[in-house]
C-alpha cells in the first residue's frame, strides 16, 4: 500500500498505456494497462487494514490511492493536451472507449462488477493465487476511467479557453459534454474502489481473518 518508486513507475506506464488505448480506441492496449496497473494494492491494504483494525495501514492505503488517482488524471490531462494541440489524433473523439466510460449507466455496471471483484481480490490474496488476481485486475478496471477523466477534462479546458476551437476528428461535443464525461469517468473509478473495499472487507471477515471467539471451519 506504500507509494514507492516501483509503484509510481508502474502507475505511469499503465496510465500511458491506458491513454494510448483510449485515444486510439484500442481495447487490447487498455486491457494491458489494467494488468500493469498497481492501484489495486492500496485498495487491498484499505480492506485488510479495516478488518484487522490497523489504521496506520488504512491511512497509508488511502493516501496512496488518492495520490495515484490524481496522478492518473494528471497524465490523462497531459496526454489530452498533447494530442489535441499537437494534432496527433488518429480517430474521432470521443472514441467509443472514452464515451462508454462517461455513461451514467456505466456506474451501475461498475458496481455489479466491482463487488465480486473485491471478493476475488480477498480470496486470491488469502490463497496466494496470483493467476486469479490477473483476472480480477482486468474485471475491476480502476485505472482507465481515471485516465479517461483527465483526457476529457483536458479537452473541456481547451474548449473553454478558446471559444469555437475545433480539432481534427472532434465531434459536436460542448464543454459541458466533455466535463460530464470526465466527471462520470472519475466517479466510476471512485465507486469501483468503494465497492471493492466494502466487498473485500466482507470476504476477509467471512474468511475470519480477524480473531473471533468461535472459529467456524466451514468457510475455510
Amino acid at each position: 500500500a506504500s507509494f514507492s518508486f516501483d509503484f509510481c513507475s508502474l502507475l505511469m506506464i499503465a496510465s500511458i498505456l491506458a491513454g494510448v488505448g483510449l485515444i486510439n480506441d484500442n481495447t487490447v492496449v487498455i486491457v494491458a494497462s489494467m494488468l500493469v496497473s498497481p492501484i489495486m494494492g492500496p485498495v487491498l491494504g484499505l480492506s485488510f487494514g479495516s478488518v484487522i483494525r490497523d489504521y496506520k495501514l488504512v491511512r497509508k492505503g488511502m493516501w496512496t490511492e488518492i495520490v495515484a488517482l490524481l496522478l492518473c488524471c494528471l497524465l490523462g490531462v497531459i496526454l489530452g493536451v498533447i494530442c489535441v494541440l499537437g494534432g496527433l489524433l488518429t480517430d474521432t473523439w470521443p472514441t467509443s472507449e472514452m464515451s462508454s466510460r462517461g455513461d451514467v449507466a456505466g456506474l451501475v455496471t461498475g458496481i455489479v462488477i466491482a463487488v465480486p471483484s473485491g471478493m476475488g481480490v480477498a480470496l486470491s490474496t488469502l490463497g496466494n493465487n496470483t493467476s486469479s488476481l490477473v483476472g480480477v485486475a482486468i474485471s475491476a478496471s480502476l485505472l482507465p476511467p481515471a485516465v479517461n477523466a483527465g483526457l476529457c477534462w483536458s479537452v473541456a479546458f481547451i474548449l473553454s479557453l478558446h471559444k469555437g476551437y475545433t480539432f481534427d476528428g472532434s465531434q459536436d461535443w460542448t464543454v459541458d459534454d466533455w466535463m460530464n464525461c470526465g466527471t462520470i469517468s472519475f466517479l466510476l473509478t471512485v465507486v469501483n474502489i468503494l465497492c471493492i473495499w466494502a466487498s473485500g472487507v466482507m470476504m476477509f471477515r467471512l474468511k475470519e481473518v480477524a480473531p473471533v471467539k468461535d472459529k467456524n471451519t466451514f468457510w475455510s
